[in-house]
């Protein structure tokens, strides 16, 4: 079966259309309908005109129903799938960053170790020849801060880099927008006690502010980074749901290969409401290419549950009334 391809871009302008042509039919259904004589010319328009108003007045208010939930349904699907492309770009764009900006810190040392060990044969062997020195390493460059990626159809994703006085990132941004107005945005700033704090809003308007402690141990061959955090999310009509988790992230120096592991816990109301508590595993896998495998696993109380997977993009998903033995699977969507 082919891949599934929706232009969610044309149903958020069919959304914001049908919006609109609603605003008319309305203003059309409320205005002055008592014209005089002056007004129109003659006493027998002005009884057409009231005649007309009267007979499709319930039209009129039907049409704004219709229409209003035309814009509904197609605005609705629009950010369901906007919301998976987004989630996609940010963590795709933040991953192409944080290994640029690996790579880039694994060549800076490489050049100073290199550089230092050149300087101190010379300084022994004053006699030495050009031939006796280690070949140089690849230059490291000016630090990267900022990387956008585009369609050239107007939408786009940017993540920026700023960076404290210890050359570490202290706030990392990513901003994601389409022609129609979609967006969505997530701000992380960084504190030199290993504590950070966070901002995001989706594409429905939700947002999500995050507290969290990051310690890491690093040797020559990897980089091991623990992520202890908690957040709280409030929707555009103010309900809150709350999670807390870990996340385990290692990154192989000399590869550029990151492995991450997340475990967490979600509190707040489901689709129709109702408070549930889910339990989630997350784990994710991308290499120096960007070569990139997530799979998340989402538990409720009663064992039933949803996997997936996504691969360098492509979307597979599962459900299973036995989620919590990690069994019973069944597909149900690819995207």
């Amino acid at each position: 079966m082919s891949d599934i391809a929706v232009d969610y871009e044309l149903l958020n302008d069919v959304a914001r259309k049908a919006g609109k042509l609603k605003d008319e039919v309305h203003q059309a259904r409320v205005k002055n309908k008592n014209y005089s004589v002056d007004d129109v010319g003659s006493r027998r328009a002005v009884t057409a005109i009231r005649s007309f108003y009267l007979t499709w007045q319930s039209a009129f208010k039907r049409s704004e129903g219709k229409l209003e939930k035309l814009k509904g349904q197609y605005e609705g699907v629009a950010k369901q799938w906007a919301e998976l492309d987004f989630k996609l770009a940010n963590d795709a764009a933040k991953q192409s960053a944080s290994l640029s900006v690996d790579l880039h810190r694994t060549i800076t040392e490489q050049w100073n170790a290199w550089h230092q060990a050149v300087e101190q044969y010379k300084k022994d062997h004053p006699d030495y020849k050009a031939s006796d020195l280690p070949p140089e390493p690849e230059r490291p460059g000016k630090r990267p801060s900022t990387w956008t990626t585009g369609d050239g159809k107007g939408n786009s994703t940017t993540t920026t880099y700023e960076y404290g006085a210890d050359g570490k990132p202290s706030k990392i941004t990513t901003k994601m927008t389409t022609k129609s107005g979609l967006k969505a945005s997530d701000t992380t700033t960084y504190h030199p006690d290993g504590t950070y704090n966070a901002t995001s809003t989706d594409v429905y308007g939700n947002v999500t502010t995050t507290k969290g402690t990051a310690t890491a141990i690093e040797n020559p061959e990897k980089r091991i980074t623990k992520d202890v955090f908690s957040s709280s999310t409030k929707d555009p009509k103010g309900k809150k749901s709350t999670t807390k988790g870990t996340t385990t992230s290692v990154y192989y120096q000399k590869t550029g290969h990151r492995d991450s592991t997340s475990t967490y816990t979600s509190v707040g109301p489901d689709k129709d409401g109702n408070e549930q508590t889910v339990h989630g595993t997350s784990r994710s896998s991308v290499d120096l290419n960007g070569h990139e495998v997530i799979t998340t696993i989402e538990v409720k109380k009663d064992g039933s549950g949803t996997k997936i997977v996504v691969t360098d993009g492509k979307t597979v998903e599962w459900t299973s009334d036995q989620a919590d033995e990690d069994s019973g699977w069944v597909k149900t969507e690819t995207k």
